[in-house]
């Protein structure tokens, strides 16, 4: 009995130490927050103009030493700029190329997604794509054939590395070749049993892809799921993404129709592509 309300009292004086630990860096914990809302501030009144630091503390009721503070944060990561110094502070580049991301996604899915409606309507499978972030690609859109009896998984949304997933592989193959070797001079994780984790194995793989011009898959995606997946190029010209079309094995692709599946997507990719670097 004793040893155990010692035990009790021993866990509610780590709570405690813990408790009094996290409410002394609350306070540390809001000024970021705070530090965060009034650089939004900052931003919102240069939205509407170039301002000097004067004109902003004024507009957003901040101290003038504040507002230089979070001016040259801001500065530093590109978000403000200044022509000249001692000028005017104005939306920098760095907040324009973030704002230009969001917008590309949203632009490149609105334009993809009419091509992933035809391939799904073509092949009475799911069909989709994948955009490149950092080492990873990400789902962005798929379309499902709604009477198909078995569908797979739906992943928008989902990160995974390039080299562990079959659309990845796709885009990964396609990237310039000092891309491809500093991706390969990095640690290689493994995410299933079937993802290569040898620079060398790999890299014979990507060979292969581009030799192909296409990835077909057995399940690198789940047990009995087959992918095809097929690089296109962006507004940059160069290969931004992949289109797949994924469904169970035992039905793709049919008997026979594995050309015609090959060609539809391959076909799409290209259109696609043309899309990009003619707008």
């Amino acid at each position: 009995m004793i040893s155990v309300v010692k035990s009790g009292c021993s866990h509610v004086a780590h709570v405690t130490k813990a408790c009094r630990r996290l409410w002394r860096c609350y306070p540390r914990c809001m000024a970021g927050v705070q530090s965060i809302e009034r650089a939004f501030m900052v931003l919102r009144e240069l939205s509407l103009g170039p301002a000097g630091v004067t004109e902003i503390a004024e507009q957003v009721g901040l101290p003038k030493s504040t507002v230089s503070r979070l001016l040259s944060a801001l500065e530093a990561e590109g978000a403000v700029a200044q022509r000249d110094t001692g000028s005017e502070y104005e939306l920098g580049a760095g907040l324009a190329a973030l704002a230009d991301a969001a917008n590309n996604d949203a632009n490149m899915a609105a334009v993809v997604r009419p091509f992933l409606i035809e391939l799904s309507e073509a092949t009475g499978e799911s069909a989709g794509f994948v955009v490149r972030s950092g080492r990873n690609v990400y789902w962005v859109d798929s379309v499902d054939d709604e009477d198909a009896a078995v569908q797979v998984q739906d992943r928008t949304g989902f990160y995974a590395p390039m080299h562990s997933m079959p659309a990845g592989l796709a885009l990964l193959a396609h990237l310039p070749p000092e891309e491809i070797q500093r991706y390969l001079a990095q640690p290689l994780e493994r995410v299933n049993q079937r993802t290569i984790t040898d620079a060398d194995t790999l890299r014979a793989h990507l060979d292969q892809i581009v030799k192909d011009g296409l990835m077909w898959s057995i399940d690198d995606l789940g047990d009995g799921i087959t992918a095809l997946d097929v690089p296109f190029r962006g507004a940059s010209g160069l290969f931004e993404g992949a289109l797949f079309v994924n469904a169970p094995s035992f039905r793709f692709p049919a008997d026979g129709d594995k050309d015609r599946v090959e060609a539809l997507v391959v076909d799409a990719a290209q259109r696609l592509s043309d899309r990009f670097t003619v707008h």
